[in-house]
């Protein structure tokens, strides 16, 4: 039942459209699945990451104003950078983008750090995190519970990344810089707004 509850929830986070929803769809546009796939790996460790936190007992210290600041502006740094880099990315299209260990590296890094930084990330999963341990007291519902919700979000996310390659049978060049522009300016307002409501 626990499972059940938890994978719910985790397909449930798919209608959170933020940072990380833009990154993995370009990503995955632009440089194939193995790409989406880096990023969307580097998402759920970061999650797996939020969950290891709470379960230690530092949901007190993420949730303190003063570390939200901080944890806020480094994210909305990142943030804003993206956007800028989509704003003055070229658009290329390729039938078989060449995508090496490296690039994978900073695909995957790119997930993590984007997704890591947000503090609402960390919001979001101590309010998971609680009500799990609230509604199942036995230590492994909790896991199952757990891993449930990160097993739901990584499937959304994969899902995402395989249904971006059928958008790519109807891209254009011109289409692909239109969508990087967009990208980069709802990119940018979202590290600006990250930024005032920590502020």
């Amino acid at each position: 039942m626990s499972f059940i509850d938890g994978f719910i929830i985790g397909l449930g986070m798919i209608i959170f459209i933020g940072p990380v929803f833009f990154l993995l769809l370009n990503s995955s546009l632009q440089f194939g699945t193995k790409a989406g796939t880096a990023v969307a790996l580097g998402i759920i460790v970061s999650d797996i990451l939020c969950v290891l936190l709470c379960y230690v007992g530092l949901s007190s210290f993420l949730t303190a104003k003063g570390n939200q600041f901080w944890i806020g502006v480094f994210g909305s740094i990142i943030i804003f950078g993206l956007g800028i880099n989509y704003l003055l990315k070229k658009a290329v299209l390729s039938n078989e983008p060449i995508v090496n260990a490296k690039n994978i590296g900073k695909f995957f890094l790119k997930g993590f750090s984007v997704n890591f930084f947000n503090p609402f990330v960390f919001i979001i999963w101590i309010g998971v995190y609680n009500y799990g341990e609230h509604k199942y007291v036995e230590n492994s519902s909790l896991f199952f519970f757990l891993l449930a919700v990160l097993l739901g979000i990584l499937t959304t996310d994969l899902v995402k990344v395989f249904l971006s390659k059928k958008l790519k049978k109807i891209l254009s060049v011109k289409r692909l810089t239109l969508f990087f522009r967009i990208t980069g300016i709802l990119l940018i307002v979202f590290s600006i707004r990250l930024l005032y409501l920590v502020w």
